[in-house]
């Protein structure tokens, strides 16, 4: 069984940090339960493309506001507290940030731990 708390996690390598997110990662490819489990706190900033061409991403807001919209449709969704959101892999969708949004998220298959995305907006699929 994994027991862990954030107030752990904070400066190890399991917290990444970007301009435009940053991120506590509790469950990574070496815990062995096949997915990644983040605390992510995305900043505001210009809408940002992702589509994840090697992962499932499924989030889940806590806090804050944004708008996801569908690249694939072109429908955008009003993203607040209590709102989830799962892209298959390869839906790309462009979110942006109204105000601080603290999200949940899940990425299958795991994440082995340093990885930002991409100029795609993508993860890299990591040895």
């Amino acid at each position: 069984m994994i027991i862990r708390h954030k107030a752990e996690l904070v400066g190890s390598s399991r917290a990444v940090a970007t301009d435009k997110w940053s991120t506590t990662r509790f469950l990574l490819r070496e815990d062995g339960v096949g997915l990644t489990l983040t605390d992510i706190t995305l900043h505001r900033a210009p809408p940002t493309v992702y589509g994840y061409r090697h992962h499932v991403e499924v989030g889940y807001c806590l806090a804050g506001h944004a708008w996801l919209e569908d690249l694939g449709n072109g429908t955008t969704h009003d993203i607040g507290p209590g709102t989830l959101w799962a892209a298959a892999k390869g839906e790309r969708f462009r979110f942006e940030v109204v105000e601080s949004v603290r999200l949940i998220t899940i990425f299958v298959p795991a994440l082995v731990g340093p990885e930002v995305n991409d100029t795609d907006g993508s993860f890299p699929l990591l040895d």
